[in-house]
């Protein structure tokens, strides 16, 4: 690549980059407010004042109270908190031998899949539920689940709900569509279990408001929508808690020990804020781009398929997702790398890891032939129309050299 060429970055699902607005009001949080919020001094007072205020705006945001909103490091810790928290107030409720379940789907984030792993060797049942060829889940497959989890508890003799908490993401990470999260939590509540969204590919990119979503809880990064790295919050709705994951002192009300990173809070509720203002309409013209860059690739490089929802109403409007016959994947984001292009071959999570990336698989792409060469490509909001003619005009080129080499080796 010449040095004057531009370089694309287009891996904005893994991470996003700072915004000025939200470094300019993390700035004297970084340096002269620096006290420690549960302080009664004049300088702790500032910093819990700041605090507060974070708090109100994220609410404000997300259509939510101030009182449910717990600043957390990012997603995967407000995953995490959630299932395990789930699983021991499910215990606390209904006694320790009662059976345990948990209900997720096939497609989640690796920090709800691992971590329901370790919950089902420690006792816990999980099931996964599929998705159809576009990524959705099915509604009737959730209503099937805890139907039959509920004929087992009766055969049992067990007086409990069917289980501890559905868990099922707002948009997918790897491929970009978005579930109908208000009737699966619908389903679950018909039941009398809670219901969690991982909404951190969601927050910021699509309108998410609690309420019409009608979930128990929420999990949000502030990275993926050019918030700091470090900072998260975990949404939960009053009247729905879990035990602590860190223990210690009495911070963000006793549910999380450790002092506040009151810098990373107002820089999430700066850059939250600043995402979803005029959000109907970078979302409608971020998508006609992401329509057009798909079109390109598709038309223009031979075995190349775009995954997920084409609907943009059930898409993430930034992302842009392929599977490519006969290509090595990891090599086709090193080769796009040297042309200029930042990528990725399924999630920023997933590196290090071999064989096909689990999202694919759950698509029903399972031909390895296939299934290796799975590339994603995720836009940032002020892309342009001239970066999107190059960025179709190297990803093309690419994937033809890549799939030459690829069957050289």
């Amino acid at each position: 690549m010449d040095e004057n060429t531009p370089y694309i970055y287009a891996d904005n699902a893994a991470t996003t980059p700072l915004s000025p607005r939200a470094l300019e009001a993390m700035m004297p949080y970084l340096t002269s407010v620096f006290g420690n919020p549960s302080g009664i001094h004049r300088v702790a007072r500032d910093a819990a004042a700041a605090l507060t205020d974070a708090r109100e705006r994220v609410a404000q945001a997300l259509g939510a109270e101030a009182q449910e909103i717990y600043f957390t490091s990012g997603g995967s810790e407000s995953d995490t908190w959630v299932l395990r928290g789930a699983v021991r107030r499910f215990r606390d409720l209904y006694g320790a031998d009662a059976p345990v379940r948990l209900i997720t789907s096939a497609i989640e984030h690796h920090a709800v899949l691992h971590t329901c792993e370790t919950l089902e060797r420690e006792g816990v049942e999980v099931t996964y539920l599929p998705v159809d060829a576009l990524g959705h889940v099915d509604p009737a497959d959730l209503e099937r689940a805890l139907a039959d989890a509920e004929d087992k508890n009766r055969m049992a003799g067990v007086t409990a709900p069917a289980c501890a908490l559905v868990s099922i993401m707002l948009a997918n990470n790897e491929v970009g569509t978005i579930e109908d999260v208000r009737e699966l939590a619908c389903v679950a509540h018909a039941h009398q279990v809670p219901f969690h969204t991982d909404a951190v590919q969601a927050v910021g990119h699509i309108p998410v408001d609690v309420a019409e979503l009608g979930v128990d809880a929420l999990s949000l990064s502030a990275h993926k929508f050019h918030g700091p790295r470090g900072t998260g919050a975990l949404y939960l709705r009053e009247g729905f808690s879990i035990p602590p994951l860190i223990q210690g002192g009495a911070q963000e009300r006793g549910e999380r020990a450790g002092t506040e990173n009151v810098a990373g809070a107002v820089g999430l509720a700066a850059a939250l804020e600043e995402a979803v203002e005029d959000l109907p309409m970078r979302r409608e013209r971020l998508a006609h781009l992401r329509n057009e860059l798909v079109r390109r690739i598709v038309n223009a490089a031979p075995d190349v398929r775009a995954t997920g929802d084409p609907d943009p109403a059930h898409r993430l409007p930034g992302t842009a997702s392929f599977v490519c016959h006969n290509v090595d994947g990891e090599l086709l984001v090193v080769l796009l790398d040297r042309a200029g292009v930042a990528a990725a071959t399924g999630s920023a999570c997933s590196t290090g890891e071999t064989g096909p990336s689990h999202v694919i698989a759950a698509l029903g792409i399972t031909d390895p032939r296939w299934a290796l060469g799975s590339l994603r490509l995720t836009l940032a909001d002020d892309i342009t129309a001239e970066e999107i003619d190059l960025l179709a005009e190297r990803v093309i080129s690419t994937i033809k050299r890549t799939r030459n080499l690829s069957a050289a080796v």
